[in-house]
């Protein structure tokens, strides 16, 4: 695994008494200001601001000293309103299984998936095979078809007929999560998971501790050489059934009479983060009591790794988030500095957001657990990467949130000379939608994602302080009128207000796009076409473009897409590499 600028722990924990410094500003946005937030959010030494980690509370401390610098006033609890996530689950010390009188030993004869409920369980089993259910253009399987699971475990092979294939086109539907939720789906009350020789010869049992939602019914994997007893008075084993399932590509369902007992234990574990909150008095004495919120998230993605985000998975090194979203949050700092000067006549509230990249966990612990009514939030302006402009143009979305919008921004832009992308939609991306969801107008501004996004590339080297002050003006001037203007925004809906909720079944997601299905090249797929009003086609995907990599993973051909397609869920927002006139570019795909 390859390392980059990766510091000691300590580098990190030296600095955690080396916020409470004096902090003087000028009242003014400048490009010292933005350098100077950047510098320190996106050091080494914050070590990629993860999460629940002590650089995360540096961090907030960092904006909070600021915020009082301001003279805010402080919400929440002394300016920190705090929120705890799971970061992953594991078994816990109360698993137990036996069959028949015969107990089995934990971590040794069996274990237990992540995913699994905490429950218990006394049934018998039933063998389907792989434990296959879906149809394609060329391949149906049903493995649960005259099978009745009702009150019992489901017996299945892990992996697939073709395990060794990369291209294999049972691959979408092999993870164990999906053949447990599957089992669920057609009736079992319990999974056994189980080896076969192919698959895994020396038969280890699991160790993952990824973070997970429970599926609603226990899901255990226990060793080859146990079922193989309970086989035998079937007159098979394991070793016999995985290799007809391989040759035949059929399963004859087995009745295993023996009862199987398990009480499964699956214990959550989690850390605390917090968002970082300050008020700026309205001077009007009717409408202080609205609000216009100003927000942007201070998380990353620390030294990034496997089981991150992060579009280089093999590498642990400091992901310093110069863009992502240290600008962000310094443009609203020296946004709310000027109108603290200015004093507007609606209240105006300044968040620094919490654990974003693990999920907008920050801003809807927000807008669920409001500090101020939800409904006198007359609109929410969100910051996310304002830091890589080009040629004067900035993103903005959720246009359409409000009728007031389009003229404000255009009309703003103009004077400021801006080119302007806008987009109508709400949901997005980004914590705006935590409050576009409760019927509040949002705008997100963004200079859009670049190579950097997601790397340990993402420095303060490659920050444009000119084009981001130019960013930076023009979000002030858009939050100072809504500030000021008399009348109160109205709210419209532009889109859907959350991503598709997923329970169980695999769902097919699309980009909407026309791959060359028929290239020999192993380089990349050339895309022939873009739909209008799909997901690559709002994300910016053009005719011509070639995908080179999905969330970090290479696409060289139809076939590399279409397996790693088969991966992705709706509503997912995924990261897409191109290749445009030799160019590289990153583009946001909202599914």
């Amino acid at each position: 695994m390859k390392k980059l600028r990766l510091l000691p722990l300590l580098s990190g924990l030296l600095i955690l008494g080396s916020c409470s410094q004096e902090v003087s500003y000028n009242p003014e946005i400048t490009q010292d200001e933005l350098y100077a937030h950047i510098d320190y959010l996106a050091s080494d030494s914050l070590q990629g601001r993860l999460p629940g980690t002590p650089f995360d509370r540096v961090a907030a401390k960092y904006i909070k000293d600021q915020f009082e610098a301001m003279d805010l006033q402080l919400l929440g609890k002394n300016g920190y309103q705090f929120f705890s996530f799971i970061t992953h689950q594991e078994a816990g010390p109360m698993n137990f299984l036996s069959i028949e009188s015969e107990k089995l030993e934990f971590r040794k004869d069996y274990t237990v998936f992540p995913f699994s409920s905490s429950d218990t369980l006394s049934a018998s089993v039933v063998y389907v095979g792989f434990g296959f259910k879906f149809g394609t253009d060329s391949l149906a399987f049903n493995d649960y078809k005259n099978v009745n699971l009702s009150g019992k475990w489901a017996l299945i092979l892990r992996g697939d007929p073709e395990h060794e294939n990369s291209d294999s086109p049972f691959a979408p539907y092999s993870d164990d999560k999906h053949k447990a939720m599957v089992a669920k789906d057609n009736g079992a009350a319990g999974v056994i998971l189980i080896s076969g020789i192919k698959f895994d010869e020396e038969d280890n049992l699991i160790t993952s501790k990824q973070k997970y939602f429970d599926i609603g019914i226990p899901v255990v994997q226990i060793k080859r050489n146990i079922i193989d007893r309970l086989l035998k008075a079937n007159g098979t084993s394991i070793a016999s059934l995985e290799k007809k399932a391989i040759e035949t590509r059929k399963v004859m369902p087995i009745t295993i009479s023996q009862t199987i007992s398990v009480r499964t234990d699956i214990v959550n574990r989690s850390k605390n983060s917090q968002n970082v909150v300050g008020m700026i008095e309205g001077s009007d004495p009717i409408l202080k009591n609205q609000y216009v919120v100003i927000g942007a998230h201070f998380d990353h993605l620390g030294t990034g790794g496997a089981g991150t985000s992060s579009r280089m998975p093999d590498t642990v090194a400091v992901h310093n988030g110069a863009d992502d979203n240290a600008s962000g949050v310094s443009a609203m700092l020296e946004i709310g500095q000027k109108l603290a000067f200015e004093r507007p006549k609606r209240s105006v509230i300044l968040v620094a957001f919490g654990a974003e990249e693990l999920g907008l966990l920050g801003s809807r612990n927000f807008t669920e657990n409001p500090i101020v009514p939800i409904d006198s939030i007359t609109a929410m302006l969100n910051i996310d990467m304002l830091g890589r402009m080009n040629e004067q143009n900035i993103q903005v979305g959720g246009v359409k949130t409000s009728p007031s919008f389009n003229d404000l921004l255009s009309n703003t832009g103009e004077v400021l000379g801006l080119n302007l992308s806008m987009s109508d939609q709400g949901y997005g991306p980004s914590d705006h939608a935590s409050f576009y969801s409760k019927n509040v107008p949002v705008l997100f501004f963004t200079t859009g994602p670049h190579i950097d996004y997601h790397t340990p590339y993402d420095i303060i080297e490659r920050i444009n302080f000119e084009g981001m002050e130019l960013g930076t003006e023009f979000i002030y001037e858009i939050a100072n009128e809504l500030a000021n203007q008399q009348e109160k925004l109205t709210f419209q809906e532009a889109g859907p207000k959350s991503q598709p909720s997923r329970h169980g079944r695999e769902l097919k997601v699309r980009l909407g796009i026309m791959p060359d299905v028929s290239s020999t090249q192993t380089n990349g797929l050339a895309v022939l076409a873009v739909t209008e009003n799909q997901p690559a086609w709002f994300a910016g995907m053009k005719k011509g473009d070639v995908i080179t990599s999905i969330n970090g993973k290479k696409i060289g051909n139809i076939q590399d897409y279409m397996f790693h397609l088969g991966e992705l869920k709706p509503g997912m927002t995924i990261n897409v590499e191109v290749l445009r006139n030799n160019e590289k570019l990153v583009l946001l795909v909202q599914l």
